[in-house]
Protein backbone atom coordinates (compact mmCIF):
# COMPACT_ATOMS: atom_id res chain seq x y z
CA UNK A 1 0.00 0.00 0.00
CA UNK A 2 0.95 3.84 -0.69
CA UNK A 3 2.96 4.95 2.86
CA UNK A 4 0.28 8.22 3.30
CA UNK A 5 -2.41 5.55 2.53
CA UNK A 6 -2.03 3.29 4.81
CA UNK A 7 -1.37 5.45 7.71
CA UNK A 8 -4.43 7.80 7.16
CA UNK A 9 -6.69 4.32 6.41
CA UNK A 10 -4.65 3.02 10.26
CA UNK A 11 -5.27 6.60 12.14
CA UNK A 12 -8.77 6.60 10.92
CA UNK A 13 -9.38 2.92 12.19
CA UNK A 14 -7.69 3.48 15.33
CA UNK A 15 -9.75 6.56 15.86
CA UNK A 16 -13.36 5.40 14.46
CA UNK A 17 -14.31 5.52 18.17
CA UNK A 18 -13.27 8.84 18.95
CA UNK A 19 -15.18 12.31 18.57
CA UNK A 20 -14.65 14.22 15.56
CA UNK A 21 -12.81 17.14 17.13
CA UNK A 22 -10.60 14.56 18.50
CA UNK A 23 -8.94 13.73 15.32
CA UNK A 24 -7.76 17.51 14.97
CA UNK A 25 -5.61 17.18 18.33
CA UNK A 26 -3.71 14.51 16.82
CA UNK A 27 -0.07 15.62 16.09
CA UNK A 28 1.82 14.17 12.73
CA UNK A 29 5.00 14.69 12.48
CA UNK A 30 6.97 13.64 9.36
CA UNK A 31 10.18 14.05 7.56
CA UNK A 32 9.62 16.07 4.65
CA UNK A 33 7.04 18.73 3.07
CA UNK A 34 6.48 16.15 0.78
CA UNK A 35 5.48 13.30 2.94
CA UNK A 36 3.25 16.24 4.62
CA UNK A 37 1.66 17.22 1.51
CA UNK A 38 0.93 13.67 0.61
CA UNK A 39 -0.95 13.03 3.74
CA UNK A 40 -3.18 16.33 3.72
CA UNK A 41 -4.17 15.18 -0.05
CA UNK A 42 -5.16 11.85 1.26
CA UNK A 43 -7.20 13.55 4.21
CA UNK A 44 -8.80 15.97 1.06
CA UNK A 45 -10.04 13.33 -0.99
CA UNK A 46 -12.40 12.95 1.29
CA UNK A 47 -15.17 12.42 2.97
CA UNK A 48 -14.93 15.59 4.58
CA UNK A 49 -13.54 15.47 8.34
CA UNK A 50 -11.62 18.03 11.02
CA UNK A 51 -7.68 16.80 9.92
CA UNK A 52 -5.09 16.39 12.21
CA UNK A 53 -2.17 18.72 12.72
CA UNK A 54 0.89 17.46 10.44
CA UNK A 55 4.44 18.85 11.30
CA UNK A 56 7.42 18.28 9.87
CA UNK A 57 9.51 17.70 12.67
CA UNK A 58 12.34 20.23 11.71
CA UNK A 59 10.11 22.62 12.17
CA UNK A 60 10.92 22.07 16.06
CA UNK A 61 13.82 24.42 15.50
CA UNK A 62 11.27 27.21 15.73
CA UNK A 63 8.94 25.90 18.11
CA UNK A 64 8.45 28.68 20.82
CA UNK A 65 8.56 26.58 23.50
CA UNK A 66 10.06 27.78 26.29
CA UNK A 67 10.74 31.74 26.34
CA UNK A 68 14.66 30.92 27.67
CA UNK A 69 15.69 29.29 24.46
CA UNK A 70 16.59 32.26 21.67
CA UNK A 71 16.06 32.37 18.46
CA UNK A 72 17.90 30.65 16.21
CA UNK A 73 20.79 32.24 14.24
CA UNK A 74 20.45 33.02 10.23
CA UNK A 75 22.54 29.83 8.48
CA UNK A 76 23.97 32.79 6.36
CA UNK A 77 24.70 34.50 8.93
CA UNK A 78 26.22 31.76 10.15
CA UNK A 79 28.09 30.80 7.16
CA UNK A 80 29.75 34.56 6.68
CA UNK A 81 30.33 34.75 9.82
CA UNK A 82 32.36 31.26 9.30
CA UNK A 83 34.09 32.45 6.75
CA UNK A 84 35.96 35.49 8.27
CA UNK A 85 37.22 32.92 10.95
CA UNK A 86 38.79 31.01 8.03
CA UNK A 87 39.94 34.26 6.16
CA UNK A 88 42.35 34.63 9.16
CA UNK A 89 43.21 31.49 9.43
CA UNK A 90 44.49 31.25 5.55
CA UNK A 91 46.11 34.16 5.86
CA UNK A 92 48.06 33.63 9.03
CA UNK A 93 49.04 29.56 7.68
CA UNK A 94 48.16 30.02 3.86
CA UNK A 95 49.48 26.27 2.66
CA UNK A 96 45.95 25.10 4.93
CA UNK A 97 44.35 25.70 1.42
CA UNK A 98 44.10 28.17 -1.60
CA UNK A 99 42.18 30.96 -0.92
CA UNK A 100 39.87 30.29 -3.53
CA UNK A 101 38.47 27.24 -0.96
CA UNK A 102 37.92 30.03 1.23
CA UNK A 103 33.31 29.86 0.86
CA UNK A 104 34.20 26.20 0.28
CA UNK A 105 35.78 25.62 3.71
CA UNK A 106 32.96 27.58 5.44
CA UNK A 107 30.00 25.75 4.08
CA UNK A 108 32.11 22.23 5.06
CA UNK A 109 32.02 23.81 8.45
CA UNK A 110 28.72 24.47 8.54
CA UNK A 111 27.54 21.55 7.72
CA UNK A 112 29.88 19.72 10.33
CA UNK A 113 28.57 22.11 13.03
CA UNK A 114 24.66 21.23 12.04
CA UNK A 115 25.77 17.55 12.45
CA UNK A 116 28.09 18.08 15.54
CA UNK A 117 25.08 19.86 17.12
CA UNK A 118 22.39 17.48 15.86
CA UNK A 119 24.04 14.83 17.58
CA UNK A 120 24.88 16.39 20.67
CA UNK A 121 28.78 16.28 19.55
CA UNK A 122 30.80 18.63 21.18
CA UNK A 123 34.56 19.84 19.83
CA UNK A 124 36.39 18.59 22.55
CA UNK A 125 35.41 14.88 21.66
CA UNK A 126 36.29 15.06 18.45
CA UNK A 127 39.86 16.76 19.28
CA UNK A 128 40.65 13.84 21.49
CA UNK A 129 39.50 10.83 19.30
CA UNK A 130 42.68 8.80 18.76
CA UNK A 131 43.25 8.94 14.55
CA UNK A 132 47.01 7.11 14.84
CA UNK A 133 48.39 6.95 11.61
CA UNK A 134 46.17 9.99 10.32
CA UNK A 135 48.09 12.66 12.78
CA UNK A 136 49.35 14.39 10.01
CA UNK A 137 46.03 14.93 8.03
CA UNK A 138 44.49 15.23 11.54
CA UNK A 139 46.72 18.26 12.92
CA UNK A 140 45.41 20.50 9.95
CA UNK A 141 41.59 19.48 10.07
CA UNK A 142 41.72 20.37 13.96
CA UNK A 143 43.25 23.83 12.72
CA UNK A 144 39.68 24.20 10.94
CA UNK A 145 37.83 22.81 13.96
CA UNK A 146 38.81 25.36 16.16
CA UNK A 147 37.15 28.07 14.31
CA UNK A 148 34.05 26.37 15.37
CA UNK A 149 34.80 26.01 18.82
CA UNK A 150 33.72 29.11 20.28
CA UNK A 151 30.19 28.43 18.55
CA UNK A 152 29.70 25.33 20.79
CA UNK A 153 28.78 28.11 23.71
CA UNK A 154 25.44 28.07 24.38
CA UNK A 155 25.58 31.14 26.86
CA UNK A 156 27.05 33.49 24.77
CA UNK A 157 26.40 32.45 21.40
CA UNK A 158 22.58 32.42 19.56
CA UNK A 159 22.25 28.81 18.51
CA UNK A 160 22.09 27.57 15.25
CA UNK A 161 19.42 25.37 13.88
CA UNK A 162 20.36 22.26 14.32
CA UNK A 163 21.20 23.21 18.12
CA UNK A 164 18.26 25.03 18.96
CA UNK A 165 16.00 22.09 17.54
CA UNK A 166 17.88 19.39 19.63
CA UNK A 167 17.09 21.92 22.56
CA UNK A 168 13.66 21.94 21.79
CA UNK A 169 13.20 18.53 21.82
CA UNK A 170 15.19 18.48 25.08
CA UNK A 171 12.63 20.97 26.59
CA UNK A 172 9.85 18.70 25.20
CA UNK A 173 10.87 15.70 26.55
CA UNK A 174 11.30 17.02 30.02
CA UNK A 175 7.70 18.59 29.65
CA UNK A 176 6.01 15.29 28.63
CA UNK A 177 7.74 13.39 31.15
CA UNK A 178 6.39 15.32 33.56
CA UNK A 179 3.13 16.09 32.18
CA UNK A 180 2.38 13.66 29.14
CA UNK A 181 -0.26 14.97 26.36
CA UNK A 182 -3.65 13.84 26.58
CA UNK A 183 -3.49 13.16 22.61
CA UNK A 184 -1.90 11.40 20.11
CA UNK A 185 1.42 12.12 19.12
CA UNK A 186 2.18 10.60 16.20
CA UNK A 187 6.31 10.11 13.88
CA UNK A 188 5.71 8.85 10.65
CA UNK A 189 8.34 7.81 7.84
CA UNK A 190 11.34 8.30 9.84
CA UNK A 191 14.53 6.37 10.57
CA UNK A 192 15.80 8.07 13.38
CA UNK A 193 19.14 8.49 11.41
CA UNK A 194 20.08 11.86 12.91
CA UNK A 195 20.47 12.24 16.69
CA UNK A 196 17.99 14.74 17.25
CA UNK A 197 15.64 12.89 15.34
CA UNK A 198 16.59 9.70 17.58
CA UNK A 199 16.28 11.73 20.48
CA UNK A 200 12.43 12.88 19.72
CA UNK A 201 11.48 9.34 18.76
CA UNK A 202 12.49 8.35 22.37
CA UNK A 203 10.87 10.97 24.06
CA UNK A 204 7.59 10.21 21.59
CA UNK A 205 7.51 6.45 22.09
CA UNK A 206 7.66 7.07 26.12
CA UNK A 207 4.47 9.10 25.79
CA UNK A 208 1.44 6.71 26.89
CA UNK A 209 -0.76 8.11 23.67
CA UNK A 210 2.28 7.98 21.17
CA UNK A 211 3.18 6.16 18.21
CA UNK A 212 6.50 5.64 15.77
CA UNK A 213 5.45 4.44 12.28
CA UNK A 214 8.76 2.90 10.45
CA UNK A 215 8.74 2.51 7.14
CA UNK A 216 9.94 -0.63 5.48
CA UNK A 217 10.43 -2.63 8.40
CA UNK A 218 11.47 -6.34 7.69
CA UNK A 219 9.62 -8.91 9.45
CA UNK A 220 10.99 -11.39 7.88
CA UNK A 221 14.54 -10.77 9.49
CA UNK A 222 15.59 -13.83 11.97
CA UNK A 223 15.95 -12.90 15.50
CA UNK A 224 19.38 -14.29 15.17
CA UNK A 225 20.46 -11.84 12.25
CA UNK A 226 18.56 -9.01 14.34
CA UNK A 227 20.39 -9.36 17.26
CA UNK A 228 24.18 -9.64 15.40
CA UNK A 229 23.67 -6.28 14.42
CA UNK A 230 25.13 -4.57 16.85
CA UNK A 231 28.39 -5.01 15.42
CA UNK A 232 28.99 -1.08 13.36
CA UNK A 233 31.32 -2.49 11.36
CA UNK A 234 29.94 -5.11 9.28
CA UNK A 235 25.88 -4.38 9.45
CA UNK A 236 26.06 -0.16 9.01
CA UNK A 237 24.84 -0.44 5.48
CA UNK A 238 22.26 -2.85 6.14
CA UNK A 239 18.58 -1.62 5.56
CA UNK A 240 17.48 -2.46 9.00
CA UNK A 241 20.47 -1.43 10.84
CA UNK A 242 18.73 2.21 11.53
CA UNK A 243 15.52 0.26 12.97
CA UNK A 244 18.22 -1.80 15.09
CA UNK A 245 20.03 1.28 16.12
CA UNK A 246 17.08 3.25 17.20
CA UNK A 247 15.40 0.23 19.15
CA UNK A 248 18.32 0.11 20.96
CA UNK A 249 17.76 3.77 21.98
CA UNK A 250 14.10 3.87 22.79
CA UNK A 251 14.24 0.74 24.54
CA UNK A 252 12.20 -1.76 22.09
CA UNK A 253 13.29 -5.32 20.96
CA UNK A 254 12.18 -6.67 17.29
CA UNK A 255 9.33 -8.24 18.89
CA UNK A 256 7.91 -4.89 20.00
CA UNK A 257 7.45 -3.92 16.79
CA UNK A 258 3.38 -4.60 15.37
CA UNK A 259 2.22 -3.72 11.87
CA UNK A 260 0.17 -0.43 11.63
CA UNK A 261 -2.80 -2.55 9.69
CA UNK A 262 -4.03 -5.89 9.16
CA UNK A 263 -3.86 -5.38 5.25
CA UNK A 264 -1.36 -8.35 4.34
CA UNK A 265 1.27 -7.52 2.34
CA UNK A 266 0.65 -7.63 -1.55
CA UNK A 267 4.17 -9.76 -2.18
CA UNK A 268 5.29 -11.72 1.08
CA UNK A 269 7.11 -13.96 -1.39
CA UNK A 270 9.19 -11.27 -2.87
CA UNK A 271 9.62 -9.62 0.96
CA UNK A 272 10.92 -13.08 1.78
CA UNK A 273 13.71 -13.44 -1.56
CA UNK A 274 14.62 -9.25 -0.42
CA UNK A 275 14.95 -10.09 2.77
CA UNK A 276 17.42 -12.97 2.61
CA UNK A 277 19.69 -11.18 -0.33
CA UNK A 278 20.00 -8.10 1.64
CA UNK A 279 21.45 -10.34 4.98
CA UNK A 280 24.56 -8.89 5.99
CA UNK A 281 28.54 -9.83 4.72
CA UNK A 282 29.35 -12.19 8.04
CA UNK A 283 25.89 -14.25 7.21
CA UNK A 284 25.57 -14.26 3.21
CA UNK A 285 25.98 -17.88 3.54
CA UNK A 286 22.49 -18.45 4.80
CA UNK A 287 21.42 -17.83 0.77
CA UNK A 288 22.13 -21.37 0.08
CA UNK A 289 20.48 -22.84 3.53
CA UNK A 290 17.63 -20.57 3.43
CA UNK A 291 17.59 -20.19 -0.31
CA UNK A 292 15.85 -23.12 -1.05
CA UNK A 293 12.76 -22.59 1.33
CA UNK A 294 11.81 -19.39 -0.03
CA UNK A 295 9.43 -21.84 -2.34
CA UNK A 296 8.76 -20.55 -6.05
CA UNK A 297 10.88 -17.93 -7.17
CA UNK A 298 9.36 -17.00 -10.67
CA UNK A 299 6.74 -16.22 -8.40
CA UNK A 300 8.96 -13.47 -6.03
CA UNK A 301 10.41 -11.99 -9.27
CA UNK A 302 7.78 -11.79 -11.46
CA UNK A 303 7.72 -8.38 -13.04
CA UNK A 304 11.34 -7.76 -12.01
CA UNK A 305 14.11 -6.79 -14.24
CA UNK A 306 17.92 -7.30 -14.06
CA UNK A 307 20.10 -4.92 -15.22
CA UNK A 308 23.40 -6.12 -14.91
CA UNK A 309 26.55 -3.35 -14.97
CA UNK A 310 29.73 -3.58 -16.37
CA UNK A 311 31.23 -1.18 -13.24
CA UNK A 312 30.00 0.47 -10.21
CA UNK A 313 29.55 3.57 -12.07
CA UNK A 314 26.56 2.90 -14.31
CA UNK A 315 24.19 1.57 -12.46
CA UNK A 316 21.59 4.52 -10.84
CA UNK A 317 21.26 4.88 -15.08
CA UNK A 318 18.86 2.62 -15.33
CA UNK A 319 16.43 3.66 -12.43
CA UNK A 320 15.06 7.08 -13.72
CA UNK A 321 14.46 6.01 -17.13
CA UNK A 322 12.37 2.62 -15.70
CA UNK A 323 10.82 5.25 -13.71
CA UNK A 324 10.25 8.06 -16.37
CA UNK A 325 8.14 4.75 -18.10
CA UNK A 326 6.04 4.38 -15.71
CA UNK A 327 2.12 5.80 -15.64
CA UNK A 328 1.97 9.23 -14.07
CA UNK A 329 -0.93 8.01 -11.47
CA UNK A 330 1.27 4.66 -10.62
CA UNK A 331 1.92 4.41 -6.92
CA UNK A 332 4.32 1.69 -6.70
CA UNK A 333 3.35 -0.38 -3.39
CA UNK A 334 6.29 -0.29 -0.56
CA UNK A 335 8.62 -3.38 -0.33
CA UNK A 336 7.42 -3.71 3.12
CA UNK A 337 4.14 -2.78 5.10
CA UNK A 338 3.78 -0.10 7.33
CA UNK A 339 4.43 -1.11 11.14
CA UNK A 340 4.36 0.55 13.94
CA UNK A 341 6.39 0.39 17.91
Amino acid sequence: MDFANGLVAGLLARTADMAPGDLAKVEIYVNTTRMQRRIRAVFDAGPARLLPRIRLITDLANDPVSRALPPAISPLYRRLELSQFVAKLLEQQPDLAPRAALYDLSDSLAKLMDEMQGEGVSPDTIAQLDVGDQSGHWERALEFLKIITPFFDQQNEPPDKEARQRMVIEALAQRWKDAPPNHPIIIAGSTGSRGATALFMQAVAALPQGAIILPGFDFDLPSHVWDAMDDDMTTEDHPQYRFRRLMDVIGFTQNDVKTWSDQQPIHPQRNALVSLSLRPAPVTDQWLAEGPDLGDLHKATEGLTLVEAASPAPRPKPSPFVCAKLPKTASPPPLFPLTVC
